[in-house]
């Protein structure tokens, strides 16, 4: 019991070390987007996409988020880092509890959430909300795969409501993000593992038992994929959402994400990475471990939903990096078991020797090198990865600042006009910014900036603010209302 309060302890800190101070971060560029958007959604629309989980309403799981937390808090980013930090923890406790149940080594569990806690490249995780659709598709993803592997590792089979609870969960994962329908790939791979048919002769009978669970998902699965894809308004009009399946493609962008993933800069090519994915496939069969396989699998496939996009980001490894950190982490725990009875072997010329009672001090002291090594890579790596990601964000806590102290209110659907502003041409953030400040969607904003959103100046405003020095001060308007 000490050694388990030790370890949490232990992981606790090591992740707020890190990444404690996305704690108060303030709103993101994507934030003030996504808010802006599922505020003109509305809550009755959110609701029904979540109903209606095939629709091109985005992601309404992460607006229900957002719009309870505004409503309920106001332009505060404070209450939406706790919430988002929240899932960060419960998801550190569902790696654990996944890892403990496949591998049922609590070595292998400890190890692979000290994987999983940190990572500098997915910093977004750690200090912009918007990042809460892959939170929230992590944990009920999560949740439902290992609501069914715990039942079926007991060799029963879920009862009707438990079905339900599953298709709850999964749902729930489906309207967080679209990468969770992978899961009925997974539930087919668990069963092949771990409860594979005898033969061909018994292939009907695994077809009709064992893969139920991967049929009930893939039934909700594909009314989701085909609305997604084809509805009006989807992700697919979108061109950096728009796949392009291939295998080179897939090779390609595998690489790329693997550089960043592994703190390597041009480390990873299309050849190394074929021959690095090839030999932990031939590492698990030797081995003959389902864990291996399953995590190697799961790896490289979980990754189907955003592989063939062209647009990347780092934090898109999220889930799968759970694969990587379970099958790293049975290797370590197997690599010093291996180490443990060498070196016995030799020093005491005996075949087998099981470690001594008490503290295991081997797992503890491998636990706490393998924090050392990653602590010293995070640390390296750490300050590039949030100086880039600050450096892309808007100055929203500090334009938030001036309004607060120079005009905490206006009259609702007022015209407002800035003379000059600290916000790149082109760019809506300090359109959403202002509206929800206000929290008045019928604001009109105007710049004047070149290359900025056009202002309607053949409308009078009825306010008009210039930015100097960062500070923010009224003028007289331009063009004062009759």
């Amino acid at each position: 019991m000490l050694l388990r309060l030790g370890a949490v302890v232990f992981l606790l800190a090591f992740f707020f070390f890190f990444a404690g101070g996305g704690l108060w971060a303030p709103f993101s560029g994507d934030d003030l987007m996504n808010l802006h958007g599922h505020l003109q959604e509305g809550a009755l629309g959110l609701f029904q996409g979540i109903v209606f989980y095939w629709s091109t309403t985005y992601r309404p799981l992460g607006g229900i988020f957002y719009l309870s937390l505004y409503k309920l808090f106001g332009f505060d980013p404070l209450p939406f880092r706790i919430v988002c930090f929240a899932l960060l923890l419960a998801n550190l406790a569902l790696t654990f509890r996944f890892a403990r149940t496949l591998s049922r080594s609590p070595e292998v569990a400890a190890i692979a959430t000290l994987l999983v806690s940190y990572h500098a490249w997915f910093v977004d995780l750690y200090y912009s909300s918007g990042t809460v659709y892959e939170l929230l598709c992590f944990f009920f993803y999560f949740s439902a795969l290992l609501y069914y592997i715990r039942i079926r590792q007991t060799g029963a089979w879920p009862l009707p409501w438990q079905w339900a609870w599953l298709c709850l969960l999964y749902l729930g994962a489906l309207n967080a993000k679209e990468m969770a329908a992978t899961l009925p790939l997974f539930l087919v791979i668990y069963e092949l593992l771990y409860s594979p048919p005898a033969g061909r002769s018994d292939m009907g009978r695994w077809l009709r038992r064992e893969f139920r669970g991967a049929l009930l998902t893939g039934i909700l699965t594909l009314p989701f994929v085909i609305g997604k894809l084809l509805g009006a308004g989807s992700l697919a009009e979108n061109p950096a959402y728009r796949p392009a399946i291939s295998g080179g493609k897939f090779l390609d962008t595998f690489h790329l994400y693997l550089n960043p993933f592994f703190y390597q800069d041009h480390y990873f090519r299309d050849s190394n990475t074929a021959q690095l994915v090839l030999l932990m496939l031939v590492v698990g069969i030797w081995q003959k471990s389902r864990l291996l396989l399953f995590s190697w699998s799961f790896l490289l496939l979980s990754v189907l939903p955003f592989i063939f996009l062209p647009h990347y980001a780092a934090f898109f490894m999220y889930l799968p990096s759970v694969g990587w950190a379970l099958f790293v982490a049975w290797m370590i725990v197997s690599l010093r078991k291996l180490l443990w009875r060498g070196v016995c072997s030799i020093s005491l010329k005996m075949e087998r020797v099981k470690e001594p009672p008490g503290w295991p001090a081997g797992p503890i002291l491998i636990f706490l090198l393998l924090a050392c090594v990653l602590g010293i890579a995070h640390r390296a790596e750490s300050p590039n990865t949030l100086a880039h990601f600050r450096s892309v964000q808007p100055p929203a806590r500090e334009i938030t600042a001036e309004l607060v102290r120079e005009l905490p209110t206006v009259p609702p659907g007022s015209r407002i006009l800035f003379l000059d502003d600290p916000f790149p041409p082109g760019d809506y953030n300090l359109l959403f910014l202002v509206r929800l400040f206000y929290d008045d969607l019928s604001l009109e904003i105007g710049r004047r900036k070149a290359g900025a959103v056009p202002p309607e100046d053949d409308k009078p405003y009825d306010l008009a603010f210039t930015f100097t020095g960062g500070r923010l001060a009224r003028v007289p308007v331009p063009n004062p209302a009759p």
